[in-house]
């Protein structure tokens, strides 16, 4: 695989983890402030006497208080969401990974506290990771309450490539067609699958055939929870065949190397095709 592919990949994976990695570092250097509290209360004091003006001592340091933690609730839910983006592609997928989203946030509010161990003058402890992880909950949970809201997307088209792409070769006969299978496991149920995609291919879908979970969307249906809607197409154009990933969650690989979204490679007999756990051979025949 080139430079370049590589050089895609990374950046791809930086501009999904990247947010979440600078908050996070955000949220350490918070906490390696021994004077963060000082700080805070240098502006929350003035403020709230400014509004307050018969506010007592008392009641003050409550107010403080509870403003402190509102804000590390604030800061770990906003880290619950940036961790929920970096965990997952598609819309349709988002319920799968708040779990792990949660999970993440919870640890990082962990460690977090453990870290304040060592600062002078700072402390942790379990209630506030228990503050925290309650912070990145009630996060995650209005982040799903807007999505029932708002109405579901429509199939998305397909993005047009940078490279306008050579036109299509006419759809060939039935007597002139070239033969190919896809032939394979599934390593998850250790199923065999086997698509004879000769015809459907060339005939009926113009020299495309899109493989994927979603059965409304993908001409071949592999039903893998691995698998995304709409994974990955098979292509006939001037006479050779290529494999195009569509944006898929876990990614296509053709012989162990891993596809760029929307860009088509070629394949031939005997080739490896991974989609997701589900693991198939492309066999030319004619």
């Amino acid at each position: 695989m080139s430079p370049k592919i590589y050089s895609a990949d990374w950046l791809g994976i930086l501009k999904r983890w990247g947010p979440a990695a600078l908050w996070m570092v955000l949220i350490f250097s918070v906490s390696a402030d021994s004077a963060s509290v000082v700080h805070s209360s240098s502006i929350l004091e003035p403020l709230f006497r400014w509004i307050f003006p018969k506010i007592t001592f008392n009641q003050l340091e409550w107010i403080k208080f509870f403003a402190r933690k509102a804000a590390h609730m604030t800061e770990f839910a906003l880290l619950a969401l940036l961790l929920l983006r970096a965990l997952c592609h598609d819309r349709g997928e988002v319920r799968k990974w708040i779990s792990s989203a949660w999970v993440l946030s919870t640890a990082y509010a962990a460690s977090d506290e453990l870290h304040q161990l060592f600062v002078p003058g700072r402390n942790g402890t379990i209630t506030d990771v228990l503050i925290d992880s309650f912070g990145a909950a009630l996060g995650l949970l209005a982040f799903s309450l807007v999505l029932r809201v708002l109405p579901q997307p429509r199939e998305q088209v397909q993005p047009p490539k940078p490279v306008a792409a050579p036109p299509l070769t006419p759809r060939p006969s039935f007597a002139d067609q070239l033969l190919c299978t896809l032939q394979g496991e599934d390593i998850e149920t250790r199923a065999q699958i086997r698509f004879a995609v000769q015809d459907r291919l060339q005939r009926e879908n113009g020299g495309r055939l899109i493989l994927g979970r979603n059965s409304k969307s993908a001409h071949l249906c592999i039903k893998n929870t691995s698998v995304s809607g709409r994974h990955c197409s098979l292509i006939f154009r001037n006479g050779h065949f290529e494999v195009e990933d569509l944006d898929s969650s876990n990614g296509t690989r053709v012989n162990g190397r891993r596809l760029v979204p929307f860009r088509p490679v070629p394949i031939a007999d005997g080739d490896r095709i991974e989609t997701g756990e589900v693991l198939l051979h492309f066999r030319r025949l004619a």
